[in-house]
C-alpha cells in the first residue's frame, strides 16, 4: 500500500479508510461519529451550559447544613 505506484493522496486516503475501518470494528461506532471525531468536531450540539456537580460531596453538604 505505502510503497506502491499510487499517488500520495490516494495512499493517504487508503490509510485513513483502513484506520476508520479498524476503529469501527473495535469500538462498534458508526462512520459519521468516527469522521466527526477525526475532524475534531463535537458529537452533539446543545444551547445549554452545564456545570459539574460532584455527587460524592452531597452527604458532606447535607451534614454541614443539618448540623446544629
Amino acid at each position: 500500500m505505502i510503497g506502491g505506484t499510487l499517488p500520495m493522496k490516494e495512499k493517504a486516503r487508503m490509510v485513513m479508510t483502513s484506520i476508520v475501518n479498524m476503529i469501527l470494528a473495535k469500538m462498534e461506532m458508526g462512520a459519521p461519529m468516527i469522521s466527526m471525531y477525526l475532524l475534531g468536531n463535537p458529537d452533539h450540539y446543545t444551547d445549554h451550559k452545564f456545570i459539574l456537580f460532584f455527587w460524592h460531596l452531597l452527604p458532606k453538604l447535607r451534614e454541614l447544613l443539618t448540623r446544629p
